[in-house]
């Protein structure tokens, strides 16, 4: 998810890129849970439209509870994380209507009209926007490895989507288009986030952009009809277990995952594993249709994410030779 953008970001600049860190596989295995939990996302998102919640409803529930459940996590254990001034404060509003209510919203619609593991999927076309972005806002330069990436991405996200059969009629277009804006409002979260990350932690950010998120959704959620849902035993737990799984635990997970060491340059393949999770609970679970194509897919743009790390190495080695060059130069 976009919070991996952030914590990158955060540990990089504010820790050092973990250099000082014990290494051990148990961060991967966190990694790897945290990614497990965003998949469920979906899951959960469509039965709880199933049991009658609209799409806001839905957006609203993972915000607000992922919102308590995080903000009594951080109380315990780094009470210092939920201090914020009013610039923090107008950072997280932003965050929190753009990229978490705004992004939310389009991915669950997306997830009620186009299916789970289709939502999944044009959720992960985000990287396409984000180095458009990037290259816009921060003049961030374009690499190879990066170009391929994309393309790679975007040629896998078509195949996964269409199956290799363009059939246009049977192509929801209002689906596509929420996904699609998903993935712009997710791709927009470490370009708005950038600068606030200089003063606040990621956790900050997050915890407060679920409530900024959460109080934008509220007009269009309507709590007061939701009450009659809380009440329904058929409901309420997976209200719960949506704010708790893939809003909460999936970023303590993750967090805790960079704590103990996760190679930074591998975190977002590792992570990955949430798109595939997503589409096979997709096709297996929700009972959404499976071909080959949809498969080779979800495929490409795995590797898609391989292609990218491998550039993003090839960048560090290139900064770290630069540097080395200009001491022994100076």
């Amino acid at each position: 998810m976009a919070y991996i953008l952030l914590i990158k970001y955060y540990v990089i600049n504010k820790i050092g890129g973990g250099k000082d860190m014990k290494k051990g596989v148990n961060s991967y295995a966190f990694i790897a849970m945290a990614g497990i939990l965003w998949s469920t996302l979906g899951l959960f998102g469509n039965i709880l439209m199933e049991r009658g919640l609209s799409s806001e409803q839905v957006a609203f529930t993972r915000l607000f509870i992922g919102f308590i459940v995080l903000s009594l996590y951080s109380l315990i254990r780094r009470p210092e994380v939920l201090k914020i001034n009013l610039k923090g404060l107008l950072y997280c509003g932003a965050i929190g209507i753009i990229c978490q209510g705004l992004f939310n919203k389009c991915y669950f619609k997306a997830v009620e009209v186009t299916g789970v593991s289709i939502a999944a999927v044009l959720l992960y076309t985000s990287p396409l926007f984000l180095a458009v972005f990037s290259k816009i806002v921060y003049k961030e330069k374009m690499t190879r490895a990066k170009i391929i990436s994309l393309i790679l991405c975007c040629i896998g996200a078509i195949m996964a989507v269409t199956g290799g059969v363009l059939d246009l009629e049977g192509i929801n277009t209002y689906g596509i288009i929420m996904g699609i804006m998903a993935a712009i409002t997710y791709a927009l979260m470490p370009i708005i986030s950038k600068n606030a990350l200089k003063e606040f932690s990621s956790e900050t950010i997050l915890i407060y952009g679920f409530l900024f998120g959460a109080m934008f959704m509220i007009p269009s959620a309507k709590p007061v009809e939701m009450m009659g849902f809380v009440t329904n035993m058929n409901v309420l737990p997976y209200m719960i277990l949506l704010g708790v799984f893939p809003a909460a635990m999936a970023y303590i997970f993750y967090a805790e995952g960079i704590a103990r060491g996760c190679e930074l340059s591998i975190v977002g393949v590792v992570a990955s594993v949430e798109l595939i999770a997503a589409s096979i609970i997709g096709w297996t679970v929700v009972g959404e249709v499976f071909t080959i194509g949809k498969a080779i897919g979800v495929a490409i743009m795995f590797v898609s994410a391989f292609t990218a790390v491998a550039g993003n190495k090839e960048v560090e080695t290139e900064s770290v030779e630069e540097m080395e060059a200009e001491a022994y130069v100076g």
